[in-house]
């Protein structure tokens, strides 16, 4: 049978353009730059490559629209776009009336986007937000575009998918429907964290409705684990970039002590924390050298060698 490609739902039925009030997601690697000019460097750039390719064709399956299954139930309509360029994702997902049945398919994927990544060694870093958008393959267009990049990049902070103020405030709203907060399906998918932000609890997704842990899921736990260690001791002398992956780590452990079986994935707290140094542990001298761990950053200069500022005459 022939599949007929689903409708646009940012096309009116006469086919124009139409901006329409959706939840936009906007997605990215973290350090993903970084990455390639280190592998550059380092001649290592093809395998990035295909570990990066691996990564997005197991991603995309959850991603993706199937138009066979859609066109299957008689649906006509996309129920959301998709587009993707190099190491972004942005996702619309069209709002027909308070939002809540779009919000739960959209966390769903972009969850599971974010957890498949992952478990590739690709950390991700995003934000969600509530406004007008348009999307085609050639186009991305308005504020709600704009306000989900500026989620990413100014409120995410850490590798976390954060939703923006005006997600925030219709995930509330939602809330209000429940009698209790707990019986919400928002109060699994999503965590509050430290700083008031609210962010997706991927590694939750997989276990959503399931009956113990799934198979395999206690092995993807242990690379998780594994993943963010490796990253802390690459990072241990860069506080900036290892604070995001103390985060991480963070995030893994609070997941880890609500499950049976998953205490022992833990990363160790002892990883999780710094402590100032004596001088003489950062800082070592070699012949009339100094060093900062293997970087040189003084040369030993007699008094004599010393330029005396001169009085102005």
């Amino acid at each position: 049978m022939e599949v007929v490609p689903l409708k646009s739902p940012y096309l009116t039925k006469t086919g124009k353009p139409w901006m329409r009030s959706s939840w936009v997601v906007y997605l990215d690697i973290l350090g993903f730059s970084a990455r390639v000019s280190k592998a550059t460097t380092d001649g290592t750039a093809n395998q990035l490559l295909i570990d990066l390719t691996a990564a997005l064709n197991e991603a995309k399956i959850d991603l993706v629209i199937d138009y066979e299954e859609y066109t299957a139930h008689g649906i006509k309509e996309a129920p959301y776009a998709v587009k993707m360029f190099t190491d972004n994702v942005v996702l619309g997902f069209p709002i027909r009336d308070d939002g809540e049945s779009e919000f739960g398919r959209m966390i769903y994927i972009l969850g599971l986007w974010q957890y498949t990544l992952l478990k590739h060694g690709f950390f991700v870093r995003g934000g969600v937000t509530v406004g007008p958008i348009y999307m085609d393959d050639d186009l991305v267009f308005g504020k709600g575009l704009l306000d989900a990049y500026e989620a990413e990049t100014k409120l995410a902070r850490d590798p976390r998918v954060v939703l923006a103020p005006s997600a925030m405030d219709l995930v509330h709203h939602h809330l209000a429907y429940y009698g209790k907060v707990a019986e919400s399906p928002h109060n699994s998918s999503l965590l509050v964290d430290a700083d008031g932000q609210m962010f997706v609890n991927y590694l939750y997704l997989p276990v959503d409705g399931a009956e113990g842990l799934p198979e395999g899921f206690a092995q993807d736990i242990e690379r998780h684990r594994d993943l963010i260690v490796g990253r802390l001791q690459e990072f241990s002398g860069e506080p900036n970039i290892w604070s995001k992956y103390a985060w991480v780590g963070s995030y893994h452990n609070h997941f880890c002590s609500h499950y049976k079986g998953l205490e022992q994935l833990k990363v160790p707290t002892s990883l999780l924390a710094t402590a100032p140094k004596f001088l003489s542990q950062v800082y070592k001298r070699q012949g009339d050298r100094m060093f900062r761990g293997e970087t040189e950053v003084a040369k030993l200069k007699y008094l004599g060698q010393w330029m005396i500022e001169k009085e102005p005459e």
